[in-house]
């Protein structure tokens, strides 16, 4: 632990002679992002995957294939077993909408009245929701007898897509803590590292930097949340959720990209592997877009990708204030794979001091 502390107080000393680009990195970049979100206007969705529920026990198949056809023209239909399983996974982002079905909608002279459930958090589908309710709404009525409606109806609290994109900020901002400034820190200490492990280990140095690096993206966080506020954003401050999603995500890429970095011995080729994981990672977790909105096969990526998760929960805990509770199983599946990134790391240490 004495060691620990003076490693940090090592890095403290190393912070303040860098104040210009730790100020630029922890208080600019993520206020000037939060500002810049008002210059977006809305975006329309493509390819969502749709829940299709039945309304009552006395729904038939049939009603159900009815609905699920209407629906597959301008989406990806999925059935749940009730309305209850269809709004959790569209609190999830597993579904972007819900469809309640009613019943005896070949029965003439009956009213089957329809309800389209959006998420009010998941602004690039509900402001464009009004008109897929209105494409949903004309087959319908054309090819059935019964007298048909469709309402659209918005579950929990609406926000912009400025308030949507704030929590995608933040997320930036560790991402360019892990595969940028904190490698190269450590890169450019590569000509005093065997002589700090006369004083440390390899791995305390490692975790003197993931320790005040990582207690630094507070800073961020707290500029996030005071720029939020200033421009009259609602329920964008940093939830508890939230931050444990950014965290698990910092240390398990900052894991990897100085598990790249020590592979690579520092060279100049591990630099340019973390900048395509980064983009890599950036193009095909759907950090911006849900991934919903795109082909099948790259949802399907982007659902194989541990940071498509802690998007969602960021945004979720962000803009529903949705806790930890509702996310146990991903938080489990996040520290399962930031464990594995330190794994990785420790194996990439030991194989530094063999080649060294």
């Amino acid at each position: 632990m004495r060691r620990l502390r003076s490693l940090l107080r090592k890095e403290l000393r190393w912070s303040r002679h860098n104040l210009a680009t730790l100020c630029l990195l922890l208080l600019i970049l993520p206020g000037g992002f939060v500002y810049t979100t008002t210059a977006f206007d809305q975006v329309i969705p493509r390819d969502s995957p749709v829940a299709v529920v039945p309304a009552d026990d006395s729904v038939s198949e049939d009603d159900l294939d009815i609905a699920t056809a209407a629906v597959t023209l301008f989406s990806d239909p999925r059935r749940y077993e009730d309305t209850e399983a269809g709004l959790d996974a569209l609190r999830r982002e597993q579904v972007y909408a819900v469809l309640e079905v009613p019943p005896d909608l070949t029965d003439e002279g009956v009213t089957a009245n329809f309800t389209f459930y959006v998420d009010g958090s998941i602004v690039p589908y509900h402001e464009a929701s009004e008109a897929i309710v209105s494409v949903l709404d004309y087959p319908l009525q054309r090819t059935l007898p019964a007298d048909v409606t469709v309402e659209r109806e918005v579950v929990g609290p609406e926000h912009s897509l400025s308030e949507y994109l704030v929590p995608v900020g933040l997320l930036l901002v560790v991402l360019l803590f892990a595969f940028a400034y904190v490698p190269y820190n450590l890169a450019n200490e590569r000509q005093v590292l065997d002589r700090l492990e006369v004083e440390a280990s390899l791995e305390a140095v490692v975790a003197s930097k993931v320790l005040f690096f990582g207690a630094l993206l507070f800073v961020p966080m707290a500029v996030v949340h005071l720029m939020s506020g200033w421009l009259g954003y609602a329920n964008t401050g940093v939830a508890p959720a939230a931050i444990l999603a950014y965290l698990l995500t910092f240390l398990g890429l900052v894991a990897l990209s100085t598990a790249i970095m020590l592979l690579f011995r520092f060279d100049v080729v591990g630099r340019f592997v973390n900048i395509v994981v980064l983009f890599g990672l950036l193009a095909f977790s759907n950090t911006i877009y849900p991934a919903g909105f795109f082909s099948p096969i790259r949802r399907e990526i982007a659902r194989a990708s541990p940071l498509h998760y802690a998007t969602i929960v960021a945004r979720s805990s962000m803009l529903k204030g949705m806790t930890v509770t509702d996310f146990l199983d991903w938080f489990a599946g996040l520290a399962l794979v930031t464990l594995g990134a330190f794994v990785l790391l420790e194996l990439s240490i030991v194989r530094y001091r063999r080649v060294r």
